[in-house]
């Protein structure tokens, strides 16, 4: 019996040990350390964004910098992130001004990034983006950000509408405009980028419906597709 105690007591102690003091959240929805995510494209502002957050999770206040490292990019391509103020680094590595977050606290700074891509640009860019204390860079937590360029003539010829209801439980609805009534493909991606569901649609305008049911609570993204380019995107939450 006491051995029992004695193991359940260190491996609780392993794993306060072992807990990010620091994560990264999209709209309440809090990224493991080190994942990979795709930056969805804003129609509104023509650039791919993200609008994130910094938590703190130990007991006491943190001075955070956020170090971005652009690992693969382009020709023309700008990059700016937000942390404390709004840069467009000429340096990389570049590292923002420290941000004081509360104990046990979501950060009162927003952590946003914009990434502008050349229409001529058909790759990826690749960011890696690591949040540490200023004064303990071991308290630290990564993500990595893939952006891609969309392909500007397909993307005239959609819309797609916002999902609802959303959040979701069961169903998920898009309506949709196809404005040359070819065949395309709209596809599910979950935050990781990963494929999760997908549906050939065709005519001039309809509805899409998911079926959600087997699908974790969490954010996702739902993209028309032109080829391999998704052309339209929308953002939503499944909820359990």
């Amino acid at each position: 019996m006491k051995k029992t105690i004695f193991t359940l007591l260190l491996l609780a102690m392993a794993t306060m040990l072992s807990a990010q003091s620091l994560q990264i959240e999209l709209d309440g929805q809090a990224f493991e350390n080190g994942e990979t995510v795709i930056c969805p494209f804003n129609e509104a502002f023509y650039e791919y964004a993200l609008l994130l957050n910094i938590r703190n999770n130990s007991n006491h206040d943190q001075s955070v910098v956020v170090e971005q490292d652009i690992v693969t990019t382009f020709d023309d391509v700008m990059v700016t992130f937000c942390w404390g103020v709004c840069l467009i680094p000429t340096t990389n590595p570049a590292v923002s001004p420290e941000v004081v977050i509360p104990a046990n606290t979501l950060s009162p700074e927003e952590f946003a990034i914009h990434i502008s891509i050349p229409d001529f640009e058909t790759g990826t860019v690749k960011i890696i983006y690591t949040a540490y204390d200023a004064s303990n860079p071991d308290e630290k937590v990564t993500l990595t950000v893939l952006a891609g360029q969309t392909a500007n003539v397909a993307e005239n010829n959609f819309t797609l509408g916002q999902a609802y209801p959303n959040p979701a439980s069961s169903q998920i609805h898009f309506n949709y405009t196809n404005n040359d009534g070819s065949l395309v493909n709209v596809v599910v991606y979950n935050l990781l980028g990963q494929e999760v569901k997908s549906q050939m649609v065709s005519g001039s305008h309809g509805r899409i419906n998911f079926d959600v049911t087997d699908l974790q609570a969490g954010i996702y993204f739902c993209s028309i597709l032109v080829g391999n380019t998704a052309v339209k995107t929308e953002k939503f939450i499944v909820k359990r």
